[in-house]
Parts: structure tokens; C-alpha cells; sequence
């Protein structure tokens, strides 16, 4: 991501404001036992951590420069004509276009329209996250969390039913805390549902006592909890002139730290795609050459984050015990800290992909390939 974030001019912006991590440290829930140390290889490129509304707003400051781009809020869509390109909003106005990009989130109205079934489901992985921040004066107090908020470790704990990844964002000034544990039900799938500061201390009672500390530092009015699910492939991410990106056709779960990554490389290849047309009667077929790219790519590393969740959240015991061995050889368990899923992760250009994409579809039984991209 941060390489097509340079191309696109805001990569600079992004370096301010996040930090770049230098090691990942895996820990044993409870006492804090190293099980992994690993130096971040940079071979395959730099690993970035940022605040999410940092990213955000380096985004639109971007968009909003462009000539032409134009945000409306409070404009919400509640009707897609696929064919012709335009929405209809919920005060009735009609917005008309040559594509339309739904790229709105894991509860996507576009995707339940561009499906028109039954087969958008969401599915209970069985797990809830804990997700807080603590703001750096909290932490300079104690010289381990001092460590923790000026150094660049990302720190894993995991543990029997859930783990704990934490780091440092917006230049060390915030401390990122999220914290995958069983769901107890009643919550939701949202970004935004309150948590209780009571149920979060209980949760990790007996965990390691740096992790607990940091805990106990929390405002209960600061903490957030909801419930994560999986959520199948899509048979399909497009209809006619319009087309699914981000967390809309792929939403992925917080094991690997990939969805906004992957909604980055969704734009980078529509930009890239959409940039060779001659004429808009090949939108559609511009739109299939986008699947075709990105497709298979974003549903792999779905997969990644339920792989990660299993090899991270097993009960102590001889499972346990021979996957903390993993830790110290090429078979490591965990896709943050695998070499080989960070080659695959972070070495793909999006931009590049796209432009060697070659592909063909069928159309009144006839092949018809697309232009070289």
C-alpha cells in the first residue's frame, strides 16, 4: 500500500503520522515469555503502522485536490440503476455517472442490490475484539510501557481463545490495543458498539502483567467491543457498469492487518484499468478485467486472517505446546510474522499487476478479449 501511496503523492504524508515498525515480538499470554522475535525484513517492503483516521483523511485531502472531485455527505444510496450508471439517494435525488464504485464497508447496501440473493451472509467466527487507544502521557510513567510506546515493536500475545496485538501510531503519541477474545454475545458487527472497562479487566485477568497494566490505564468510556464474522466469497464483485471494492466485496478480518490495504490495491487497479479506456461502452468489460486481477488475490488473504485465528487461539496443551515450537523454525504459524506471507503480502504492486492483466470472457458463446492493459 505505502508504495502506491507514494505514487499517488501522500506517501510522505502517511511516514508523519505512522511509525515504522522494526520488529514483531510474539508472547506467551501468561507471563510474557518470548515465543518469536523477528526483525522486520525490509526486502519485501517497509512495514507501517498508521491510525486509521490519519490514512483517512490523507486520502481525502488528496481526492479533494483533484480537479473535478467532488464529496457530498449525507448522501446516502438506497437505489443503483447497473446499467446505467447512476444511484438514487434516500431524499429522492438521482446521480448519474459512467461507473459506479460501492466502496461502503462491511454492512455494503451496493453488495446486497449487485447480488440480488440470499448469499451475503455473515458468519460468527465465534470471537469479539476489545479495541482502545492510550494516549502517550499515560504511558511514560512506567519504564516498560515507556518502551512499548517509543520503540517500534509490535507486540502479540496470544493465548487460550483469543490474542492481543499491540503497536504504536501517529508518530508514537497514541498506543494501538486490540484484543481478540470469545464472544459472550449480544454485540454486533460494527466499528463503533461501547465495551466495558469491567468485562475487559475480567477478560484478561491473569494475562501478562505489562498487558494488564496497560489495561488498567484505559477511560471505561474509551473502550470499544464488537463481534467479528467471516464472511464467504462473493460469486461475484460486478454488475453491469458497477463494481464492489474495499471491505464491500472482501471485508477482512483483523488477524493480518490487511484491509485497508486491500481496498488501496482495489483503487490502485481500477485507477489503472479505467485510465486505458477508449470509450465507456467498455466499462463492463474493464470492470471483469478488475475482478479478474484482484479477485483470487484479496479472497486468499481472507483466508490468511482465519488461519491466523486458528493457529493463534488454541486451549494450552499439546497442540499449543507444538505450535510454540513453530515459532522458532521456517514453518512459523503466524501470517504477520511468516516470511513467506510477507513476501506474498507486501512484494504485489496492484498498479503493475494491472497493467499486464490479459484477460478474455465469453459473451453470445464467442471469446472476446479484452485490450492489453
Amino acid at each position: 500500500m505505502l508504495r502506491l501511496l507514494d505514487r499517488w503523492g501522500i506517501g510522505d504524508e502517511v511516514r508523519t503520522k505512522g511509525v515504522k515498525t522494526q520488529r514483531v515480538k510474539v508472547l506467551r499470554w501468561q507471563n510474557g515469555n518470548v515465543l518469536s522475535d523477528k526483525i522486520i525484513d525490509d526486502s519485501h517492503g517497509e512495514q507501517w503502522v498508521i491510525h486509521r483516521a490519519d490514512l483517512h483523511g490523507a486520502l481525502i485531502a488528496k481526492a479533494q485536490s483533484l480537479k473535478g472531485v467532488t464529496i457530498k455527505l449525507g448522501s446516502s444510496v438506497v437505489g443503483v440503476d447497473f446499467n446505467h450508471a447512476s444511484v438514487r439517494l434516500s431524499n429522492g435525488e438521482s446521480v448519474e455517472g459512467d461507473v459506479v464504485l460501492a466502496a461502503d464497508g462491511i454492512k455494503s447496501a451496493i453488495r446486497k442490490l449487485l447480488l440480488d440473493d440470499e448469499s451475503d451472509i455473515a458468519i460468527p467466527t465465534g470471537d469479539a475484539v476489545f479495541r482502545l487507544m492510550l494516549p502517550r502521557e499515560a504511558m511514560l510513567h512506567d519504564a516498560n510501557l515507556r518502551e512499548c510506546i517509543e520503540g517500534a515493536t509490535v507486540r502479540r500475545w496470544i493465548g487460550p481463545g483469543g490474542h492481543v496485538v499491540a503497536y504504536p501510531v501517529r508518530n508514537h503519541q497514541l498506543y494501538n490495543i486490540a484484543m481478540a477474545h470469545p464472544d459472550r454475545g449480544g454485540l454486533e458487527e460494527s466499528w463503533t458498539t461501547r465495551g466495558s472497562k469491567e468485562m475487559l479487566l475480567k477478560e484478561y485477568e491473569g494475562w501478562d502483567p505489562l498487558l494488564v497494566k496497560m489495561l488498567t490505564l484505559v477511560p471505561d468510556e474509551e473502550v470499544l467491543e464488537w463481534k467479528l464474522c467471516s464472511h464467504p466469497p462473493l460469486k461475484t464483485w460486478i454488475r453491469g457498469s458497477c463494481a464492489l471494492l474495499g471491505d464491500a466485496c472482501h471485508p477482512m478480518l483483523p488477524y493480518v492487518a490487511q484491509g485497508a490495504a486491500q481496498a488501496v490495491e482495489d483503487a490502485a487497479a481500477l485507477g489503472v484499468i479505467l485510465s486505458n479506456l477508449k470509450s465507456k461502452l467498455d466499462i463492463p468489460l474493464a470492470l471483469e478485467a478488475y475482478q479478474h486481477t484482484r479477485k483470487l488475490r484479496a479472497e486468499t488473504i481472507q483466508g490468511f486472517g482465519m488461519d491466523t485465528r486458528a493457529s493463534l487461539h488454541l486451549k494450552d496443551g499439546p497442540a499449543q505446546i507444538a505450535r510454540d515450537l513453530q515459532f522458532t523454525t521456517h514453518s512459523n504459524p503466524d501470517r504477520w510474522t511468516n516470511t513467506a506471507s510477507q513476501r506474498y503480502l507486501w512484494s504485489f504492486d496492484a498498479e503493475q499487476e494491472a497493467k499486464i492483466s490479459e484477460y478474455a470472457i465469453r459473451e453470445d458463446g464467442n471469446e472476446r478479449r479484452g485490450p492489453r492493459l
